[in-house]
């Protein structure tokens, strides 16, 4: 009688022991970004009906990204045809992954070490980026939708319409039409629109916008709604 009382106050501790652990007690393991994540990131991707793909990523330390793909041959391509995505980048601590986030669909890349990313796709054959040591600008030309204004000092700005990235427009290539559509379409200062041909520079006071070709202005009508890096 008395090992059966025993043998119930042992089973009865180590229920009340189990029953007072707190499963939210246990840490999430996370994975904090690496430090050396920005720059940016080339290389070949295999394609079905083309010769290549050629990919490059630019991550910016504003934690937003440009990604270009240059796809090469083909039946009756002639050339190559350029696409590109814009957005904000963010970083999954939990699934060490890099996101990006931009009007189509969500990419992730997984950090292989300091050099190399792998995109996450549905093919047994890995799509691999390396850090490209010569670490080009981007300065690619494109059309872009953003709302420009033009302040009583004659800068005219430009905000792009997904990545929210501000610029001042340099006084070169298409500027000057672009500043007389705003003074004529738009003499009240209104939010605007504005679709450009343009390209990235850096200059001495930093990085700008040069227009190559003016396409539109709509006064009035902001950009829709922006992504986030959230």
């Amino acid at each position: 009688m008395k090992l059966r009382s025993l043998t119930a106050l042992v089973l009865l501790g180590v229920m009340i022991a189990g029953c007072s652990r707190d499963p939210g007690d246990a840490a999430v393991a996370t994975t904090p970004a690496p430090a050396t994540l920005t720059g940016v990131y080339a290389g070949q991707f295999p394609c079905s009906n083309c010769t290549s793909v050629g990919a490059t990523l630019w991550l910016r330390d504003d934690q937003r990204f440009f990604f270009r793909q240059a796809f090469a041959g083909g039946d009756g391509a002639v050339g190559t045809e350029m696409t590109y995505a814009l957005g904000h980048w963010t970083w999954d601590e939990h699934a060490a992954e890099v996101v990006l986030r931009g009007p189509g669909p969500e990419r992730r890349l997984a950090v292989l070490d300091n050099d190399r990313l792998q995109l996450r796709v549905a093919s047994p054959i890995e799509h691999v980026l390396a850090r490209d040591t010569a670490d080009p600008g981007f300065k690619d030309r494109l059309k872009l939708d953003g709302e420009s204004a033009a302040t009583k000092d004659g800068v005219v700005t430009f905000t792009e319409c997904v990545t929210g990235l501000p610029l001042r427009v340099a006084e070169a290539g298409a500027y000057k039409e672009l500043k007389r559509q705003q003074k004529m379409m738009n003499p009240r200062g209104k939010v605007a629109l504005t679709t450009v041909e343009a390209h990235l520079a850096h200059v001495s006071s930093g990085e700008v916008l040069v227009v190559d070709r003016f396409v539109t202005i709509k006064p009035g009508k902001p950009c829709p709604t922006r992504t986030t890096g959230s």
